[in-house]
């Protein structure tokens, strides 16, 4: 069903959800593996907010649509670049002169055969070009922070390189090895290991692509011996004892916002991203029981639906009636990230204020609910399938609540209702 024509770019499906679908110029298909749409569910129903990410989404669009767009022919500069990438090819490919040919050029018996599907090839594109290939190539296919993540890569190793770009057969192993040394005690190996698989997959594309970048098992970004396994850090579950003293720390402190969020981390087990990005419509009653909705999260399980626990109820109903341009949160709905989180403010906030109220709880953070919340539905016996539908872990059958909430039984949900009013502390 289509929305009204000033909304351009915007539709709207059956459930009330908005949409943005974009028709791509015939030069856009292949980048976009032979679609000849771009539709992206902007996971809302309010029409203000869909317009906000509609426009988000547009203006990048348009951006990626003029650098790939090809040379106009009554543009000078066009023309002027599209001869040189001739010539370019012409001197890296020259045609073998024989000395007893007319003007010194070679008989038709004697010519070489060129391959015309080749012979005007593209050649392999910097680093920063190829990032914007990668970003075109793989928009519907990872999510929004990953991407980020990719592109922060790229600026931190051009930043190490004191350059605002380079070609990818310049980057040499030695090269990563440097930045890698520099960014020792700067940065967390495990955050080192990311940036460089980041960088290997635009690598990998390029090799993937172009004739003439480098072969991926020559890839620079790859197989650099860090010990990651060694630097990751178990968070470990709050005690009882400690998630009263942080609620009641943050309560005394005035921190209004922060309380909530932390309570429905401490009887949910939700994550705090997932927290942060709840809407009014998130708030569902599904066959009588509240729920929260999760519409997408860290993983293709976060999915779900999480009845709301009683004690709840009372603040989740009144933050619902005055929401903060479209969030629940108003910390949340002023943040704005390129990767689209909206917690930075909330982490952030939390980690110094649970060093005031925890000294010693060092290895414990924000994420240490959500630990406290799996480890007492174990304790009451709860089945672990069970478990993995309230806090969106991997499930044989949780497949079958990531659809909307009418399609889940009734038994199911007063069952999870159940499993969630477990949850207390002493």
């Amino acid at each position: 069903m289509k929305v009204n024509k000033d909304d351009r770019y915007l539709t709207v499906d059956s459930y009330g959800v908005y949409y943005c679908r974009i028709v791509l110029p015939a030069y856009l298909h292949d980048a976009f593996g032979g679609k000849k749409t771009l539709v992206r569910s902007l996971k809302t129903s309010d029409l203000r907010v869909a317009r906000r990410k509609r426009d988000a989404i547009v203006i990048e669009y348009e951006r990626v649509r003029e650098i790939a767009a090809p040379p106009k022919p009554d543009s000078i500069q066009d023309t002027i670049s599209y001869l040189q990438s001739v010539a370019k090819y012409a001197k890296a490919s020259p045609v073998a002169q024989s000395a007893g040919t007319r003007d010194n050029r070679p008989s038709p018996a004697t010519a070489p055969r060129v391959n015309k599907a080749n012979k005007l090839a593209p050649s392999c594109p910097s680093l920063v070009k190829m990032l914007d290939v990668y970003l075109l190539q793989n928009a519907n296919v990872l999510k929004l922070g990953t991407l980020s993540k990719t592109k922060k890569a790229v600026e931190l190793f051009l930043d190490h390189l004191k350059r605002s770009d380079v070609q990818l057969s310049d980057i040499s192993r030695t090269t990563v090895t440097g930045w890698l040394d520099a960014m020792n005690g700067v940065k967390a190996v495990q955050t080192q290991a990311n940036y460089l698989s980041a960088l290997a997959c635009v690598l990998d594309l390029a090799s993937a692509r172009y004739h003439d970048a480098p072969p991926i098992q020559a890839n620079p970004f790859r197989l650099h011996k860090l010990h990651t396994a060694k630097s990751r850090t178990s968070y470990e579950a709050f005690t009882d004892q400690e998630v009263v003293t942080l609620l009641r720390g943050l309560q005394e402190a005035g921190e209004v916002e922060l309380f909530d969020v932390a309570s429905i981390a401490a009887y949910s087990g939700m994550r705090i991203g997932e927290i942060c990005n709840l809407q009014p419509h998130n708030i569902k009653e599904v066959n009588g029981v509240p729920c929260f909705q999760v519409m997408e999260g860290k993983t293709a399980n976060a999915a779900r639906i999480c009845p709301i626990h009683s004690s709840l109820i009372n603040m989740v109903s009144e933050r619902c009636k005055k929401p903060y341009n479209g969030f629940l949160f108003y910390r949340a709905s002023i943040t704005k990230r390129e990767d689209g989180k909206r917690s930075s403010w909330h982490v952030n906030r939390f980690g110094r204020l649970k060093r005031d109220i925890l000294p010693d709880a060092e290895n414990k953070v924000f994420h240490s609910f959500r630990h406290a919340v799996i480890s007492k539905l174990n304790a009451a016996g709860v089945d672990e399938g069970r478990v993995a539908l309230l806090v969106g872990h991997s499930s044989g059958t949780t497949e079958s609540f990531t659809t909307y909430s009418k399609s889940v039984p009734e038994r199911i949900v007063k069952e999870l209702q159940g499993y969630v009013e477990l949850i207390s502390y002493k």
